[in-house]
């Protein structure tokens, strides 16, 4: 397995994905994917639960290893993701966190913008606190503070409005929008959120049993279909799927976040006495 900066890669693409599989205890959750993503790209990634699709953009934002195949990006390229799930370690506040990604990036980003973030999630009163004793939806904000204080080119969304409130969906959205005003910035987006897909994405990926199936545009398939809420009850009657909103959590996923819980704890506790 091959991944990181590679110098040979052209200057419009962000991160590429050649022939990718990942392997659970001996079960292969993504099959061969390929898959490049380019500066100014807005990508959707819909399919069933289970099927993929977290996995993927964890080992795009190089958070996981491939079993086989390469993921590389150009040199100097950051990639910021905001996980749908995560389970930190006790002890951990967001501000530790934060600060350990300014330092990792070596992001040059004075205090009062850093502040009007805080505000603008309304986290300036929890982010002093241990991450583990806060609600889902006030973890959800950390996450996406954590995926845009590194000012990234290309930011990864998973569920991005799970567990928030109408006013703290509005305010996030706004901030996406203002990200997405540079050109150049790239987005993929996990969502079950068909209007989510449809506000923020032009291209539509689906994806059945860790295999991309289809890669459509946006426009394209509100215009055939009516609505992009219509096109994937579309495909999931074509690949006999069954519900969209079921429930679905991979075993060998938690198994992951407890391993990656234990290593962020000996990770930050190192940096914290350095």
């Amino acid at each position: 397995m091959a991944d990181i900066e590679n110098q040979q890669l052209t200057d419009d693409i962000l991160v590429q994905a050649v022939d990718l599989t990942k392997s659970y205890r001996h079960q292969e959750v993504l099959h061969h994917i390929n898959l490049t993503v380019k500066r100014g790209e807005r990508i959707g990634i819909v399919g069933p639960n289970g099927t993929g699709k977290t996995t993927l953009c964890e080992i795009l934002a190089q958070l996981r290893k491939p079993t086989s195949g390469t993921v590389s990006k150009p040199f100097g390229v950051r990639i910021g993701m905001q996980l749908q799930e995560s389970r930190y370690p006790k002890g951990i506040t967001g501000f530790d966190l934060m600060n350990l990604y300014l330092k990792a990036y070596k992001i040059p980003i004075k205090p009062k913008e850093i502040y009007q973030i805080l505000l603008a999630l309304q986290i300036e009163k929890i982010i002093n606190k241990d991450i583990t004793k806060l609600s889902g939806g006030q973890q959800q904000k950390i996450n996406i503070l954590l995926a845009l204080i590194v000012n990234p080119d290309l930011i990864i969304l998973d569920e991005l409005a799970t567990g928030l409130d109408l006013e703290i969906k509005e305010t996030i959205y706004n901030l996406i929008n203002d990200f997405l005003t540079e050109p150049q910035k790239g987005l993929l987006l996990i969502s079950h959120n068909m209007e989510e897909i449809e506000q923020f994405c032009k291209t539509l990926i689906f994806m059945v049993n860790g295999k991309i199936i289809n890669t459509v545009d946006v426009a394209t398939v509100v215009t055939e279909y009516g609505s992009v809420e219509k096109y994937v009850k579309t495909k999931f009657k074509e690949y006999q799927i069954g519900a969209y909103n079921q429930n679905y959590t991979s075993h060998q996923e938690g198994l992951h976040n407890e391993k990656w819980a234990k290593s962020w704890a000996k990770y930050i506790d190192k940096e914290k006495d350095k």
